[in-house]
């Protein structure tokens, strides 16, 4: 093996062995293929590397002072260590062997070493298979950044919901119809789908629908050939072949024009489409899924949408709650919002007052989650101090605020709560569900807020202030993600 290039990382290998010429022969015979080499003569200085991941492989001896080389193999796989670990023993045993693959082992070497190349020859193989699981897992971390953060926020029962359709869809290719308000997530969803199923190796593309000129859709969907119109110097790939082997996210599906309609409706039924100016017939090979703003149901009753290209999208429809109807998940986002505020944007601000939560709270969201991220984002990054006040929050006008002018200052608190109720109930006009839970989620947490900014983050104080134990306040705070923050008593 040639010496890496400066710019190259080399790889490392462990030798664990206690004969201190094995350990030598070994050692010189590996920094000649170019590898950084420590070794260790005991049981506990071997696990100490493993566990450290320094190592790309080890060559590990079975019998070792301390507690042998099978129990260190045992405890570094019980520790996750990427390490990939090479046996080695003079007892040749079949038991050894098959003991030490159970235990997780990579390969199993015999000594004495008659010829060190093939020692050698089964490190570089190992050395191989390190780098692709290390590449693997770049790979993961990658999906979990496109995934913005890796998950969908909310715990509450509409969302809840949503997390089941999810579930039951990544496992097959059916085409996902995403319906919900502008700002409540869609392409997000789409991710989690592509990103959780068997086709997260491949491409997620995307293509907003009403972001397109309409004479320039269909190119941009379907590609083209050289000379197929003017200014079409070359062939171009269509989103539906580029996202080959992965997901193609339709957004704004509504807003298809009619004329391309019935092409995507022969995409979806035939699998095949061409380019356009092309004869060749390409076979589709693509998840759709779209999304949309649009009661696409009444479109289809204007005639502006075909009925049989709607049933073809909505094999599987998954309803997108509004923020206002899953009020009980405001805290949590804001609480996220806040935290990437502070480690993407350097965001002094990482605390929000009792105050400026209950402001986001009685606000109704026109504009939803993307509307709450901007604002929160927003306050964190301008707010003076390192708490974010009601004072930074600065709401749009398009919202109503469900307190303050257009409630009856001197109605009395149960007329609030029962105006409050009714608003859920009447909210999208079907019968609610978990109401009880829902409510007593909007009300205990900025109740125990305002307590423990009363108490000054003094727990003990907090609950006498609510009438709770000490013991039921913890509870409530590990429930709604409370951190109490010491400041001084109001």
């Amino acid at each position: 093996m040639s010496e890496p290039t400066s710019d190259t990382p080399r790889a490392s290998v462990l030798i664990a062995d206690d004969d201190p010429g094995i350990r030598l022969v070994l050692r010189h015979r590996l920094e000649a293929d170019g590898y950084r080499v420590e070794e260790a003569a005991d049981s506990q200085s071997a696990l100490e590397a493993l566990t450290g991941n320094r190592h790309d492989v080890a060559l590990l001896d079975i019998m070792m002072p301390g507690t042998g080389g099978l129990e260190v193999l045992t405890a570094a796989r019980a520790q996750a260590s990427r390490t990939l670990i090479i046996v080695i023993t003079a007892a040749s045993t079949m038991n050894n062997a098959v003991e030490a693959m159970k235990r997780g082992a990579h390969d199993y070497l015999t000594k004495p070493f008659e010829n060190l190349d093939l020692v050698a020859a089964a490190v570089a193989r190992a050395i191989d298979i390190a780098a692709q699981n290390a590449d693997f897992t770049r790979l993961k971390e990658e999906v979990n950044r496109q995934l913005v953060g890796g998950e969908i926020i909310g715990r509450s029962p509409a969302m809840q919901e949503v997390y089941k359709l999810i579930g039951r869809v990544v496992n097959n290719d059916a085409t996902v119809l995403l319906r919900g308000e502008s700002g409540t997530g869609k392409e997000l969803v789409a991710r989690a789908i592509h990103f959780k199923s068997q086709r997260w190796r491949g491409p997620f593309v995307a293509l907003n629908c009403s972001a397109i000129p309409h004479g320039l859709l269909e190119s941009e969907l379907f590609g083209h050939e050289r000379g197929s119109f003017t200014g079409a110097t070359e062939r171009r790939a269509g989103k539906i072949e580029q996202a080959s082997g992965g997901t193609l996210f339709l957004d704004e599906i509504g807003d298809l024009p009619v004329e391309l309609q019935p092409k995507l409706l022969r995409v979806l039924q035939e699998r095949e489409f061409s380019r356009v100016g092309g004869f060749e017939t390409l076979r589709m090979q693509a998840r759709i899924i779209a999304a949309t703003n649009q009661d696409l149901e009444q479109a289809v009753a204007e005639r502006k949408f075909r009925e049989d290209l709607y049933f073809r999208l909505r094999v599987i429809p998954i309803d997108l709650p509004p923020l206002r109807e899953r009020r009980e998940d405001i805290a949590e986002l804001t609480d996220y919002f806040i935290d990437k505020a502070v480690r993407e944007m350097g965001a002094n601000s990482r605390y929000i007052s009792a105050e400026a939560r209950a402001k986001l709270q009685n606000y109704t969201w026109p504009g939803n989650v993307r509307e709450l991220e901007n604002t929160v984002l927003r306050a964190a990054l301008l707010a003076p101090a390192n708490t974010v006040r009601a004072d930074d929050i600065e709401l749009g006008r398009g919202g109503v605020r469900l307190s303050g002018a257009n409630l009856d200052h001197g109605a009395s608190l149960t007329e609030l709560i029962a105006r409050r109720i009714s608003e859920m109930i009447e909210s999208n006009g079907k019968e609610p569900r978990d109401l009880y839970q829902k409510l007593v989620g909007e009300l205990e947490k900025p109740l125990i807020e305002i307590a423990l900014d009363r108490a000054g983050g003094n727990q003990v104080h907090a609950a006498r202030i609510l009438g709770l134990n000490r013991n039921t306040l913890r509870k409530k705070l590990t429930e709604h993600r409370i951190v109490p923050q010491k400041t001084l008593p109001q």
